[in-house]
């Protein structure tokens, strides 16, 4: 029963490692050509398996890139915790979370570049099964950044005239409104003089301060 058990497990952890192979092979293919132009096929070949054998992994190509996304979220939820975990004002934190998301944006440009192009798609035709999987996925760092708010406004450095989930919300759509912002946009921006790291930089001083509570705003 024991060998069986082991063996069962063992046979386990090798389907888990196969299944990461794959996505880190997809991530690779899909970040140096692009996602429309590369397929199944060519991924199978990549992990030297069959066609077949992939499938059973993966039912297509947007699997495929939703299992990307989920661990880059995942990634990113674990650099959040230990931002919330840290013996700082509310304020502190929330500056901190914004500053290692942009960093991780940075560090992970080609994610972003695909996500941003291709996610839209994606997203219309996600099942409810994985519709409800990502939105768990992003409530876990709403809640987090939630909480971190609500760390704020009882110490007195965040601004309490507004609901701390709102706060959280305000702050994902804009930040991720920014990571993707349309290149025409870039253009008129780098045409004022003002670069995108400049903009970035700008938009993280502008956003803590309307987070920031005031010394007179009782």
């Amino acid at each position: 029963m024991v060998k069986m058990m082991a063996t069962a497990d063992r046979k386990e952890r090798e389907k888990e490692q196969r299944k990461n192979a794959i996505i880190d092979a997809a991530e690779k293919l899909f970040f140096s050509r692009g996602f429309d132009n590369v397929s199944m096929e060519e991924l199978a070949k990549e992990v030297e398996l069959g066609k077949g054998t992939l499938y059973l992994y993966f039912k297509n190509k947007d699997a495929l890139f939703f299992a990307i996304i989920l661990r880059k979220i995942d990634e990113l939820h674990e650099i959040f915790r230990e931002c919330a975990d840290l013996k700082l004002s509310g304020r502190e934190k929330s500056k901190l979370m914004g500053k290692r998301y942009f960093e991780f944006v940075h560090e992970n440009k080609e994610y972003y570049q695909m996500v941003c192009t291709n996610g839209p798609k994606l997203f219309r035709k996600l099942e409810n099964e994985e519709l409800h999987i990502f939105m768990e996925h992003m409530k876990e760092d709403l809640l987090l950044h939630h909480g971190v708010f609500r760390e704020g406004m009882a110490d007195g450095t965040v601004r309490n005239d507004i609901d701390p989930l709102e706060l959280a919300f305000f702050m994902a759509l804009m930040s991720n409104s920014i990571v993707c912002l349309d290149p025409g946009w870039k253009t008129v921006l780098e045409a004022e003089g003002i670069s995108y790291h400049q903009f970035v930089k700008d938009f993280l001083l502008f956003i803590g301060n309307a987070i920031e509570k005031r010394p007179d705003a009782d």
